[in-house]
C-alpha cells in the first residue's frame, strides 16, 4: 500500500467518523405526531405584536421575523415550523404539520389570538407617533394635526395597514372594536378641536368651544360611527347609547348641533384673521397715541 492509498483510507476514517458525530434528527411516528405539535405550537406564536416594515413586501424567506406576513397561509407556516423542529433534532414532515395546521382549533385559536394582539400593537404604535403605516385616501401627514375627520384616518390608517401586510379584515375589525377604548374617543375629541378648537402659533389661543357645543358633536359623531360600522361595533365592540338614538332624538340633536356648529365656525373665521402681531401693533399704535 503507497502512501497516496494510506492518505485515502485515513481521509475515508476520517469523513467517517465526522459522519457519526452528525446527530440526526429523531423521526417521530405517526401516532406521536400531534402530541408533540400541540406541545410545540403553544410556544410558536410571539407573546407582543410587534411586526416590520419588511411585511410590506410579504418576503418569502422562512425567518421567525416574517410570520406576521403569513399568518393565513398554512403552507409557509408549516415549513417555519418544520425548521423550528430539525432545530431541536426532532423531524415531522411539513405536510404533516400542515394537515394538522388545517384542522387544529388550538392552533386557530393561539393565531387568532397573536393576530388581535398585532392589531392592538397597530393601533398603540399609530397612537404613539409612530411611522411607516399606511393613510386612508384623502389624508396624509398634516392630517395628524388638522384634518376634522382624524378618527376616521386613525380607523382607516389601521385596517389599510394590516390588510397590506396580508392579515385577515374581519380579525382586523375584530381588533379595532375589542381596542376601542385606546383610541376612539380621544381621536373624535381630537377631531373635535381640529374643527372648533384650532391651534394658531401666530395667533392668541382661541376662547374653548362650549362644553355642550363638544359634548352634542360627540354625541353624533358615536351615531354616525355606529352607522358606518354597525357589523363590527355589533359582533365585537360596545353599543353605547348614543348609538341608538331614535330617529326623533338623532333629528333633533343634529339641528341644536348644526346651529351650535355654524355659531363656533363664525367665531373660529374671525379668530384667524387676527393675528397676534397685528394685535400687538394695535396696542403699540394706541400707546403712542396716548402719548
Amino acid at each position: 500500500m503507497g502512501f497516496l492509498d494510506l492518505f485515502r483510507k485515513k481521509k475515508q476514517t476520517s469523513t467517517a467518523t465526522e459522519e457519526k458525530q452528525v446527530e440526526l434528527p429523531n423521526v417521530v411516528a405517526d401516532d406521536k405526531v400531534d402530541d408533540i405539535l400541540n406541545q410545540e405550537i403553544l410556544e410558536f406564536f410571539p407573546k407582543d405584536g410587534t411586526w416590520w416594515s419588511c411585511c410590506f413586501n410579504r418576503p418569502k424567506e422562512i425567518e421567525k421575523d416574517n410570520l406576521p406576513c403569513h399568518l393565513r397561509e398554512h403552507d409557509w407556516m408549516s415549513k417555519l415550523l418544520h425548521q423550528n423542529l430539525l432545530e431541536k433534532k426532532i423531524y415531522i414532515s411539513a405536510s404533516k404539520i400542515k394537515a394538522f395546521m388545517d384542522s387544529s382549533k388550538v392552533f386557530a385559536d393561539l393565531r387568532h389570538n397573536y393576530e388581535l394582539e398585532i392589531v392592538r400593537w397597530q393601533i398603540d404604535w399609530i397612537r404613539k407617533g409612530g411611522e411607516h403605516w399606511l393613510m386612508p385616501e384623502g389624508f396624509d401627514e398634516f392630517s395628524l394635526l388638522f384634518s376634522p375627520d382624524v378618527d376616521k384616518m386613525f380607523r382607516g390608517g389601521v385596517v389599510k395597514t394590516l390588510s397590506a401586510i396580508g392579515m385577515n379584515r374581519e380579525v382586523i375589525e375584530e381588533g379595532i372594536e375589542k381596542n376601542a377604548d385606546m383610541w376612539r374617543e380621544r381621536y373624535m375629541e381630537r377631531s373635535f378641536e381640529h374643527a372648533f378648537e384650532p391651534i394658531g402659533y401666530l395667533r392668541d389661543p382661541i376662547e374653548p368651544a362650549d362644553p355642550a357645543h363638544k359634548e352634542n358633536w360627540l354625541r353624533l359623531r358615536r351615531y354616525e360611527y355606529y352607522t358606518d360600522h354597525k357589523d363590527s361595533v355589533d359582533k365585537y365592540g360596545e353599543v353605547t347609547p348614543d348609538m341608538q338614538l331614535n330617529i326623533e332624538e338623532w333629528s333633533q340633536l343634529q339641528s341644536v348641533t348644526n346651529q351650535q356648529n355654524k355659531e363656533r365656525e363664525q367665531l373660529v373665521e374671525h379668530w384667524k384673521k387676527h393675528p397676534i402681531y397685528k394685535r400687538n401693533s394695535m396696542i403699540n399704535d394706541n400707546h403712542e397715541i396716548e402719548k
